[in-house]
């Protein structure tokens, strides 16, 4: 019965939440971002703020398994490295740094992961913003900064060492975002073969969703707003 209500509770969490945008970008089109999903309404008191949610992100909280199970019987994701960091510069590329910095950005948590269909290598994780009001106004500018290419997020490099993040995102590779409260979810897709992903592409997509939506939305920061 404990059980069932943590459940039913988290399943009303998430229907208040309704369904968040997502901007998915491939580097091949760089000047055309697609929404695919109705904009974020305002977060659930409990993340609003690190005033009202000042305890951090730890590892053990955001990539606590070795693999990322989303339903019972379903392929897992692999984690194949994790990282945990003060500086959110690591993290980005160009002029992205600086837009996080102004919004009091006080860490990220990231894993590389292998998606169970594809083969596709993914880095994925959350920036620790001061507020919900930032994190939505970052939001907002990726699209531009992105498109542009005057910022992005790294890729964590293969192996996943702690200093080892590629200059920029690979050049075929998809990235895509999403706030919540005062947290910005985030994940960079790249082919195993390393060509472009194409607009069409069977797998980007429904990983965006899988890792940002279901994952570090749907499980991890539910937690927080339904246990505060």
């Amino acid at each position: 019965m404990q059980c069932l209500t943590t459940g039913l509770g988290a399943l009303i969490v998430l229907g208040i939440l309704g369904l968040v945008g997502f901007f998915i970008v491939a580097d091949e089109r760089r000047g055309h971002a697609e929404p695919a999903g109705a904009p974020s309404p305002s977060a659930p008191w409990a993340i609003s703020s690190r005033a009202v949610d000042p305890e951090p992100l730890s590892l053990a909280e955001v990539f606590p398994d070795p693999e990322i199970t989303l339903l019972s019987g379903s392929q897992p994701y692999r984690v194949t490295a994790t990282d945990i960091g003060t500086d959110c510069d690591l993290a980005t590329t160009g002029a992205l740094g600086g837009i996080l910095a102004a919004r009091d950005c006080s860490q990220v948590v990231r894993a590389s992961v292998t998606a169970p269909y594809g083969g596709y290598r993914v880095t994925t994780g959350v920036f620790n913003l001061a507020d919900e009001a930032g994190a939505a106004r970052v939001g907002r500018e990726l699209r531009d900064v992105v498109e542009t290419g005057v910022g992005n997020f790294a890729a964590m490099a293969d192996g996943g060492a702690v200093s080892g993040t590629d200059p920029q995102a690979p050049p075929s590779s998809q990235v895509g975002w999403h706030n919540i409260g005062h947290f910005l979810l985030y994940c960079v897709i790249e082919r195993p073969d390393g060509r472009a992903i194409s607009a069409d592409d069977p797998y980007a997509g429904r990983i965006t969703v899988d890792l940002l939506e279901s994952y570090l939305s749907g499980d991890v920061l539910a937690a927080r707003i339904v246990n505060p």
